[in-house]
């Protein structure tokens, strides 16, 4: 069976259509197809100019050189800003796979090599670069020029190392000890960052704060702190929203008991809001201090840009929340504020990281918080964001109830637990005995597993936010289809048994891997009438294990709670194994030809070792 489409492939092309459809000539070929793969290959040249290069739209597609005679260069753009010449090979592969041949990338770099030298005979037969041969010429000759060779394309895999020794020959030879020449690839994740925005870090690009009363550090990182009114909180929140704080571990939680507190002392004692409030934390990727205002000690004018507040939501949106309520009036007082520039830091996001981490720990942070931190979180949400389908991964006030086109980390974590198909059961059980402990980052798992903790294992790079949105479906399917309103030992039955149930479902139908993204009617119909039947099969494997007898008077009696069973990572290996054993059991009308409709990976009978795919 061939790999399925990747979801981002589908979303980077409607993108480039929409972006170029109607600023380059339509494609060269013979079919429709290889039209459409010519066109978006030139699309996505020109698509890195506007992204790398800070193009416009017009000036990335007046780049394009791609035709006869190329040498390998599809795009070539100079910025006089930057002093910066970019030369682009793009490959557009609808399968989303791969990378490009090693024969186009020699031959890139064999056109890049010629052109540095400023030896047009191999571009000969291209009118686009032989029309500019006088510009390249004269931005050859641009003092402290940079150049930029960008190899981008549609497949998920990384460069190998034969298309990386090439870039790492040529960078020799024209860089020596400088930085003259750098040649780097994006692959498909890369673009698909570029069209969800991805790529930029959280918060907001630019703001100008007057900070009064303020401290100034300098080293080792820029660091300014001081008194900022309430009524600039406010207006803060009211320009940006939670775009401000998006690398917080949390957004704005709405009434509870810590902000309904916060609110009363700025409605009751907003004077005294600076001394009985913690204040809020901010690191800004640089800052700038006015000049005329660097001697001065009551209050500094200073700009930061890619600033984000990391500890203080639930303070600045008590803050605006108390304005909204009352007519927009604008509360007296001030907070204290920390801006932290990570400038000059050697890994800033290692750092910017810390510091969100340890500023929250004054107050109670779950690790579902700090889950929110976690790249692959962000990942999942930018892959489903251009679908339509948004993803809930931090604890916030405004997130709405799950349906069809929004979920939750909860459910994305129950779904993924179950779709695991471990032979201990660990995973499983969690569900029932500790869900909290899924989120946990403690090595658990020996040093011969490549993800040693529980949350490693159930958000696994390899999981395509495809699969995990489907299975988010899959797990509301199987949820609805075991609501029963039965009461006793069979009610118990169904409220604890159905994540096993699930767990049968992914491991026999693998319903996460459909092409489509959401499912369709007649997979929920299959799925319903589905874990109908598993459920029946587990009870009967309850009654068959001596978990559960009929009474001589009618109804049932457990041996031990429901509860308890299923939050045994023991008992479920033993029951997944034996209701397994029952579905696969021929039935009496079955003949010898027929086969059973799946068959059960060998480690599902809770003897074999290691993972289950």
């Amino acid at each position: 069976m061939s790999a399925e489409i990747p979801l981002e492939l589908g979303h980077v092309a409607a993108r480039l259509h929409g972006d170029f459809d109607s600023r380059l000539p339509a494609g060269k070929g013979q079919t429709a197809e290889e039209r459409e793969k010519n066109l978006l290959t030139r699309a996505l040249a020109a698509f890195a100019v506007h992204r790398l290069a800070g193009a416009t739209l017009d000036e990335a597609a007046a780049s394009i050189v791609d035709g006869g005679g190329d040498f390998g260069l599809d795009a070539i753009h100079f910025s006089p800003a930057a002093a910066t010449l970019w030369l682009v090979q793009s490959k557009f592969d609808g399968s989303g796979r791969g990378e490009p041949a090693l024969g186009d990338v020699s031959k890139f770099c064999g056109g890049i090599n010629a052109l540095l030298r400023a030896q047009f005979t191999p571009f000969a037969n291209n009118a686009g670069i032989m029309g500019r041969q006088a510009d390249i010429q004269g931005f050859l000759r641009t003092a402290g020029l940079q150049v930029r060779g960008i190899l981008v394309y549609s497949g998920l895999a990384i460069v190998s190392a034969d298309r990386r020794h090439l870039f790492d020959g040529l960078q020799s030879t024209f860089s020596q000890d400088s930085d003259y020449l750098k040649l780097t690839p994006y692959n498909l994740t890369s673009v698909h960052d570029w069209v969800t925005g991805a790529d930029m870090a959280p918060g907001v690009e630019r703001l100008e704060l007057l900070i009064e009363k303020p401290g100034w550090v300098t080293t080792p990182f820029e660091t300014i702190y001081g008194c900022i009114p309430l009524a600039v909180l406010t207006a803060l929140w009211q320009a940006h929203g939670s775009r401000i704080i998006a690398a917080n571990l949390r957004g704005y939680k709405g009434s509870t008991e810590v902000n309904e507190d916060i609110q009363k002392t700025i409605s009751q004692e907003p004077h005294y809001f600076f001394y009985l409030n913690n204040g809020l934390t901010a690191y800004c990727e640089r800052l700038e201090v006015e000049n005329v205002d660097r001697a001065n000690t009551e209050r500094k004018r200073i700009t930061v840009y890619g600033f984000s507040i990391v500890n203080g939501a639930q303070t600045l949106g008590s803050v605006a929340g108390h304005a909204a309520r009352h007519d927009g009036t604008t509360p007296a007082g001030y907070a204290f504020i920390k801006i932290i520039s990570l400038r000059g830091c050697d890994d800033d996001r290692a750092l910017a990281t810390r510091i969100t981490q340890s500023t929250n720990f004054q107050n109670h942070v779950t690790a579902r918080d700090f889950v929110a931190l976690e790249e692959e979180q962000a990942a999942i949400a930018a892959g489903l964001a251009p679908s339509g389908i948004t993803y809930h991964y931090k604890d916030a006030d405004e997130t709405p109830a799950p349906d069809s086109t929004n979920f939750t980390l909860e459910e994305a974590t129950t779904a993924l637990a179950c779709l695991d198909q471990q032979p201990s059961c660990d995973l499983l059980s969690r569900i029932v005995a500790q869900r909290k402990a899924l989120w946990s980052f403690d090595a658990v798992y020996p040093d011969t597993e490549v993800h040693r903790s529980r949350y490693a294992r159930l958000f696994k790079a390899c999981r395509s936010a495809r699969s995990i949105w489907r299975g988010v479906q899959v797990r509301r399917v199987v949820k609805a289809a075991l609501q029963t309103t039965e009461i006793g030992v069979r009610k118990e039955f169904f409220e604890n048994g159905r994540w096993l149930v699930l767990n049968l479902v992914f491991l026999r139908l693998h319903p996460q891997n459909g092409e489509a993204l959401a499912l369709t009617d007649p997979e929920t119909s299959q799925l319903t009438r589905v874990a109908q039947e598993y459920a029946e099969a587990l009870w009967a494997s309850c009654q068959t294990l001596g978990l559960v007898t009929a009474k001589a008077g009618g109804g049932w009696e457990s041996t031990r709670h429901f509860r308890s069973v299923f939050s045994d990572a023991a008992d479920c290996r033993r029951l997944r194994g034996a209701t397994i054993a029952s579905l696969d059991k021929p039935s009496p009308a079955t003949t010898q030809n027929q086969a059973p409709p799946t068959t059960a990976h060998p480690a599902d009978s809770g003897q074999a070792s290691g993972h289950v795919a």
